[in-house]
């Protein structure tokens, strides 16, 4: 039996490092859903529940009936409440035109993939990069150039570089603000330096800003908001961080009403809509619930205070302090020991599970992605687990 090369290239030995890492956080699930003592550090999941007023006008529009077929692009009222959401985050007046909902910003990136992507066009994309960017962009066979993000640099990217990475071939840059796994905020001079750079080379620029209502010290600015720069942005949100709804998977695409046409297209072959008890609880999270915003980025940012605070104290290790998100990538290299091989024995002996920095790109070969995404107790007892391997290991 022959597959399909898009699939067959997802598995190809360019993602042999990927699925090692993942491997670890599988194992890690595995026996905390057994019951053993895991202190789960190796995914982007909150350890509470969704808010009750978001809960509760999902139970209401079961009982009410909203299960039936919608619009691929989603319904009025689902749309004007990511309308203002963008209003109140971003800070941009946009309308429905302007917005498709998703099921969840990944959904947004494979969609948008198929719009505007041919096969043989380029995507600039940094490494590290979310892990699953590369199977959405060869959905429609397109090819990633990538530009390294470098722990020296904050992990932002280097104008020159992204210049030097832009072929005939170039159709779009990836961009990832604030960036998973690094927690980095680009700078408006960077972004400005991507928006002339796009304009020169007429590329579009695909922005997911997930993490937006999530930045600490520098507040995010979407490149949505330089000049010239809308009709060539096409920007992906979602309700997973902002308001603990990762399992819900709802998000949305914010462009200019001629990509809007397009994805509707894609989704309507793909999806046929979203779930409306879902479109419905995402309408209460957004004009019910808006308090949740603050109070979760607040909650994280006291959480990245103890866990760095904490492993600042740790011999071997380095790391910078992330600015927005709920990771860390840290430094393992003066150990002496590889990421996959710290992230392995640290599971086996220590009952700590994080991520090994391979499994968003080459240049993370010695770093760990850490979220802190348990409470500030286990977060200390984890770096006390984490600083009796690396002194077990380092002897």
């Amino acid at each position: 039996m022959r597959f399909s090369n898009y699939v067959e290239g997802m598995r190809s030995d360019g993602t042999v490092e990927v699925m090692n890492a993942w491997q670890i956080h599988g194992e890690a699930r595995r026996r905390q859903r057994a019951g053993e003592d895991i202190i789960l550090l190796s995914i982007g999941d909150h350890d509470f529940a969704s808010d009750d007023r978001i809960v509760a006008a999902c139970c209401d529009a079961l009982h009410a009936g909203r299960h039936h077929y919608t619009a691929a692009l989603g319904e009025p009222a689902t749309r004007q409440a990511a309308v203002t959401f963008h209003q109140r985050v971003i800070g941009e007046g946009i309308g429905i035109d302007n917005v498709a909902i998703v099921p969840g910003a990944q959904s947004g990136v494979f969609t948008t993939a198929m719009a505007l992507l041919d096969a043989g066009d380029e995507v600039i994309c940094f490494d590290p990069m979310y892990v699953t960017y590369s199977g959405a962009l060869m959905a429609p066979h397109a090819k990633m150039r990538f530009v390294t993000l470098r722990p020296e640099n904050a992990f932002q990217p280097l104008a020159a570089d992204i210049r030097a990475a832009v072929t005939p071939k170039t159709k779009a840059i990836m961009l990832n603000t604030p960036n998973n796994p690094t927690g980095a905020v680009s700078p408006p001079a960077l972004l400005a330096e991507i928006a002339a750079i796009a304009e020169e080379h007429d590329l579009w620029v695909i922005s997911d800003e997930v993490y937006c209502s999530m930045t600490y010290e520098r507040p995010h600015r979407s490149p949505r908001l330089l000049p010239g720069m809308a009709d060539r942005t096409v920007s992906l949100y979602s309700l997973s961080k902002a308001f603990a709804m990762t399992g819900w998977r709802m998000g949305w695409v914010v462009a200019g009403p001629a990509v809007i046409e397009r994805l509707d297209l894609v989704l309507s072959s793909l999806l046929f809509g979203t779930p409306t008890f879902i479109q419905d609880a995402m309408v209460a999270a957004i004009d019910q619930a808006a308090d949740e915003v603050d109070r979760i980025c607040a909650l994280y940012r006291r959480r990245r205070d103890a866990i760095c605070g904490a492993l600042a104290a740790i011999p071997k290790l380095k790391f910078s302090v992330p600015e927005a998100g709920m990771f860390l990538m840290i430094d393992v290299r003066e150990t002496g020991v590889s990421s996959i091989e710290f992230a392995r024995s640290l599971l086996a002996e220590q009952n700590v599970s994080l991520l090994p920095g391979e499994g968003f790109g080459a240049s993370q070969a010695g770093f760990l992605r850490l979220s802190f995404c348990v409470d500030e107790a286990q977060l200390l007892v984890a770096a006390e687990r984490i600083a009796a391997h690396v002194a077990k290991i380092s002897r």
